[in-house]
């Protein structure tokens, strides 16, 4: 966020578009957060109901180990249950390719609406409107 904040082309000074297109995006990456942590804990949930950590903290670690595809090995499943490991890295693999793909859109909507009122302020497409009323 803060690059996209960098690479605007006017003043320091944020403008009041720009700040609701920040607030948007933040907004935006919040929810999206939220629902990674919400994946988390299902899935740390599901490991405590099949009995595979007795700890929320150990599965919730563990989850998000896994979903986030660091593995670091320090917690492992038992044989019995080990697939889910993998089953949950795709998950989140998934889950933060979406996330991107979220968040690229968000921002490309923003640039679509900032070309749009360019065309519509220029100099060029007043006289353009002009010359199609006559």
């Amino acid at each position: 966020m803060l690059a996209y904040i960098g690479h605007r082309d006017n003043s320091d000074i944020l403008q009041g578009d720009q700040r609701h297109e920040i607030r948007v995006l933040a907004i935006c990456l919040g929810f999206l957060f939220l629902g990674h942590l919400l994946q988390f804990a299902s899935w740390a949930v599901l490991f405590l109901l099949i009995g595979e950590f007795q700890s929320i903290s150990v599965a919730f670690y563990h989850s998000a180990v896994n979903f986030t595809s660091l593995g670091y090995g320090d917690i492992v499943m038992s044989e019995r249950w080990r697939l889910l490991g993998p089953l949950e890295a795709a998950n989140g693999i998934l889950m933060l390719g979406l996330t991107a793909g979220v968040v690229l859109s968000v921002m490309s909507e923003f640039k679509g609406r900032r070309a749009q009122q360019a065309l519509v302020t220029s100099p060029g497409a007043k006289a353009d409107a002009r010359a199609d009323d006559a």
